[in-house]
């Protein structure tokens, strides 16, 4: 089989087809763009998610407490905890394993989340760190409910810009095969992105964005449809997502699409396509109201951009000659390109 994650088809020919019957009480499971799973605690819901860091190398104890804490805030929920599983290599020093888990403490204090718990092990299955968290949050009535999936209409925002964590990836892993090609300010802000990988904000402010009308439990009706952030497959890849989860089109426009100077430098020199690549740091929105969620954002300080538009079906994408491209399925992510 090919490195990285399973196409869509694979899931669902090889794992989501095998899965057994799930009970009365997940009120979402596993599916294609839903990266969450709701559980019903009776008044309220309990919301989990899990991701691997495969790829993170001596950076992964950062990128796992954000990549699944940013899985929650596609909810709109703020995220409470999470269970962390380190996988070490037979190599690693005692230091390097400290140097993981200081990470995923100040991460975690970072964003007012417990590490509850977990598990570590030195193996020789692995050959580099592997670094997988459980993040999850509590649903309540306070909490403004999103529909749960895009509807025809729709505009599609993306806040930050594309590639923010395959940018940082690329600095700090690869700086071998970008040293001297580019430079030492440019490389600064490509690792200085870091600082922008969490997307608990930009979810959470977005979901706050409430029409006036209730939700069937009596809680505040979000005009945010639905989330997704930016993991692997990077932003084309998780809009794809977006518009399968909800059984509809997209069209989105490329050249609207934010990339940092920096991101499109490194992307160049490596022949890697920035919008293909894992982009922790933005997040996705579906909004019947893109002015009001946009200006909500910018109140926070969050950059965001419209970049398409949900349709009826099919999927389109134009650059500014508007000219047809390829729309393709999320594959194989570009950091496995490295």
């Amino acid at each position: 089989m090919n490195i990285g994650k399973l196409s869509n088809e694979e899931l669902k020919n090889l794992v989501f087809s095998r899965l057994p019957k799930l009970s009365e009480r997940t009120l979402l499971g596993a599916s294609i763009g839903a990266d969450c799973a709701y559980i019903s605690l009776g008044p309220k819901t309990l919301i989990a998610s899990s991701d691997p860091i495969t790829a993170g190398g001596m950076l992964s104890g950062t990128l796992a407490v954000h990549v699944s804490c940013n899985d929650i805030a596609s909810t709109g929920v703020r995220p409470i905890g999470i269970l962390i599983v380190i996988l070490v290599p037979p190599h690693a020093t005692e230091s390097d394993l400290i140097r993981i888990v200081e990470q995923a403490s100040a991460s975690a204090q970072l964003l007012g989340v417990d590490i509850v718990g977990g598990h570590t092990e030195v193996t020789d299955s692995v050959n580099r760190f592997v670094v997988t968290t459980t993040a999850f949050g509590v649903s309540d009535t306070s909490s403004p409910k999103l529909i749960g999936k895009a509807l025809p209409g729709d505009a599609l925002i993306m806040t930050k810009s594309a590639a923010i964590e395959g940018t940082y990836i690329i600095a700090n892993n690869h700086y071998d095969k970008i040293k001297g090609r580019v430079s030492d300010s440019l490389i600064s802000q490509a690792k200085d992105l870091i600082q922008m990988i969490s997307v608990v904000e930009d979810g959470v402010v977005a979901a706050s964005c409430v029409d006036g009308r209730l939700a069937s439990d009596g809680s505040a009706q979000s005009l945010v449809h639905l989330m997704h952030d930016t993991t692997e497959g990077g932003v084309l890849g998780a809009a794809y997502e977006m518009a399968e989860f909800s059984g509809i089109g997209l069209t989105v426009n490329q050249d609207s699409i934010p990339i940092h100077p920096a991101t499109s430098a490194l992307c160049e020199i490596l022949d890697v396509d920035p919008l293909r690549l894992i982009g922790s740091g933005s997040m996705l929105i579906a909004t019947s109201n893109p002015e009001r969620v946009m200006r909500s954002l910018s109140d926070a300080d969050i950059p965001s951009a419209h970049i398409g538009t949900f349709t009826e079906s099919g999927y389109q994408l134009f650059d500014h000659h508007e000219s047809a491209i390829p729309f393709l399925p999320p594959q194989k992510d570009h950091v496995y390109k490295l």
